[in-house]
């Protein structure tokens, strides 16, 4: 059993989603305008624009994978005749873009796993970015969803004062 578990007072990931869905329809934004690039909420923006533009990257390296595999037998060529092949230049140059993306997703996660979020918009971040490492595989995300956790616990609406995670939401 996971140490949160044993905790009768913590939130379950089921709880805490469904708060998350609600809370951004039940408060506006701060300021209405677009986030700075060193905010949690343009820290965690910018991690998710590096993680689509490598998945597409990373799709389009596959696309060009079968293609060399249906006409040119790639799996029995060896590393020079593979790079002779028509398609061997762009498959090149993305493996070097996605080598940047990933060590900047890298650079990225570390300072936002730094972050604590001050509101609702900022915690319903780190989830994204959470929630987008837990799609694709199995990652440290629990710092993220433990400091999202713990934000969610305590919080009251600014608005209103209710809590952001109701008393009646069950707790494990």
């Amino acid at each position: 059993m996971s140490e949160y578990k044993a905790d009768l007072t913590a939130i379950s990931r089921r709880s805490l989603l469904g708060a998350t869905s609600a809370a951004p329809l039940a408060c506006a934004a701060p300021g209405g305008g677009r986030p700075t690039d060193s905010s949690l909420i343009g820290q965690c923006a910018q991690w998710l624009a590096a993680e689509f533009e490598a998945d597409a990257l990373a799709r389009r390296w596959a696309a060009l994978e079968i293609l060399a595999v249906s006409g040119y037998d790639y799996f029995h060529l060896d590393d020079r005749q593979r790079r002779a092949l028509p398609m061997a230049p762009e498959m090149s140059a993305i493996e070097t873009k996605l080598d940047d993306l990933w060590r900047d997703q890298k650079r990225q996660f570390k300072a936002v796993a730094k972050m604590a979020p001050k509101n609702v918009h900022e915690a319903v971040s780190l989830m994204v970015v959470a929630a987008t490492l837990d799609a694709r595989d199995e990652g440290p995300t629990g710092p993220l969803i433990r400091l999202t956790m713990a934000f969610f616990a305590n919080a009251t609406c600014p608005g209103c004062g209710a809590p952001y995670v109701p008393a009646s939401l069950p707790k494990s």
